[in-house]
Parts: structure tokens; C-alpha cells; sequence
């Protein structure tokens, strides 16, 4: 038994070695795997955080699309609506006033009937370039209302700033020639402008109302011009402008 005895703790210290380098294989292949594994997930990860960003940047041009009007190239009508809401709710928080102001071609349907659609669209993407190159304060929006007409939403603005304001742009298209490819135009515009610090219960019914209302009298009084409501303020401020030769910057 004694002579026995090396041998059997000879073969049992082997048999653990052996036990031991066949564990160590394993767990390096499984450190191996768990290496490979967690590489394929950086990996993988890397991929999704690229297609998350390009699909994040897909939305942000999807949203912008979904924004502006394709014939002019300014904001449309639907985010004019959510615009003002916008700003209305930020302004009565603020307790700052804020301008709307309407602005229509006049006599655009002759345009359409004596030289057609196409260059209708034409008068309307060169006024709509027109327009914008006037406003120029990173919170000033220019849209197209709807068919001839565009809007201007004026943060923190007054009323006799933004009958300045249109008035500039009316005498620019006024003295500006739009050129169209079988043609060259001469156009005129008529404008209304409300502005105020809006109420508890104001909306943009209220708002554009009080435009429309000024825009109408414009249009009453023989188009080409530039009205307000309340009525006096563009009075006062054209004749102001007709006084010291220039309209200041609202």
C-alpha cells in the first residue's frame, strides 16, 4: 500500500493538472467569446447609433418638408397656425406684444387669366424671395397664407413697427420689376397689420381677424398700400417714413 500510495497522488496531482489546463482552455475560450461577443455589440451598437442618427436626421428634414410651402420656399399655412398659437401663448406669458401682419398681391388673378398659372407662380416665388430678404431677425417667420397672400408673425413688435415693416416691402415690390420667362412684371401689394399684448382669452381668430379687417381697408381704399387696425397707426407711420425720407427697422 505504501508503494501505491506516490503513484496514486502522482496520478491524482496529473489528473488535476490536466483538470485544470482543460478548465483553463475553456475559460479562455469563453474570455474569448465573451471578447468576441462584446466586440460584436460595440459593433452593433455603433451601427445602431448611426442609424438612430440618420433616422433622427430623416425626421428633422421630414418635419422641416412638412413645414414649408413648396411653391415659395416660406413656412405653409398649417405651421403658420401652430406658429402663432406658439406665440401668443409665449407673448401673454411674456407680456410682450406681438405683430401679424397680412399682405395680399393685388389683382393677382389677372396675372393668372392674361399670362397664365406658370407665371403666376413665378410672381409668387420672386415676391416670396422679396418678402423674406426683409425680414431678417431670427424670430421673424414670413408664410404663405393661401394662394397670393403671405403672413409675417413679429415677436415683440409694435404695431408702428410693423406697418413699417410692410410698408418697406410694399414699396420695394412697388419699384421692382418681376421677371418671368415671357415677361416682366410690375406688381403692388396691399397689407394689414394688428399687433398687442395678447389677452387671457386671445387666439389667432382674434388676431387674424383684426388683419383681415386692416388688409380689407386696404384693399377698399385702392390697393397699393398699407393699413392697421386700429386705422391711425399706419397714417402715422407712413407719414412719418414720407417725412424723414426712410422707414426705420421695427
Amino acid at each position: 500500500m505504501a508503494i501505491v500510495l506516490p503513484y496514486f497522488l502522482a496520478g491524482l496531482l496529473l489528473g488535476c493538472l490536466l483538470v485544470g489546463l482543460a478548465a483553463a482552455r475553456v475559460l479562455r475560450r469563453w474570455h474569448q467569446a465573451a471578447a468576441d461577443l462584446e466586440s460584436q455589440l460595440r459593433s452593433h451598437s455603433f451601427e445602431l447609433q448611426i442609424a438612430l442618427d440618420e433616422l433622427t436626421e430623416a425626421n428633422r428634414q421630414l418635419e422641416i418638408q412638412t413645414q414649408i410651402d413648396a411653391l415659395s420656399g416660406v413656412y405653409n399655412r398649417a405651421y403658420f397656425d401652430r406658429q402663432l398659437t406658439a406665440e401668443l401663448k409665449r407673448s401673454r406669458r411674456e407680456q410682450r406684444t406681438v405683430a401679424l401682419v397680412l399682405l395680399d398681391i393685388d389683382h393677382f388673378k389677372q396675372i393668372n387669366d392674361n399670362h397664365g398659372h406658370l407665371v403666376g407662380d413665378q410672381a409668387i416665388k420672386q415676391v416670396a424671395q422679396l418678402i423674406r430678404q426683409h425680414v431678417k431677425r431670427p424670430a421673424d417667420k414670413v408664410f404663405r397664407y393661401g394662394g397670393e397672400e403671405f403672413a409675417l408673425i413679429l415677436p415683440n413688435t409694435s404695431l408702428a413697427g410693423a406697418v413699417q415693416l410692410a410698408e418697406r416691402i410694399r414699396q420695394q415690390l412697388t419699384a421692382t420689376c418681376i421677371n418671368t420667362a415671357d415677361d416682366t412684371l410690375t406688381l403692388s401689394l396691399s397689407a394689414g397689420c394688428y399687433a398687442a399684448i395678447p389677452a387671457k382669452d386671445s387666439d389667432n381668430d382674434e388676431f387674424i381677424a383684426f388683419a383681415d379687417k386692416a388688409l380689407y381697408r386696404a384693399k377698399a381704399a385702392g390697393r397699393d398700400q398699407v393699413h392697421s387696425y386700429p386705422a391711425p397707426v399706419a397714417a402715422v407711420a407712413v407719414a412719418a417714413a414720407a417725412v424723414t425720407g426712410e422707414i426705420n427697422e421695427h
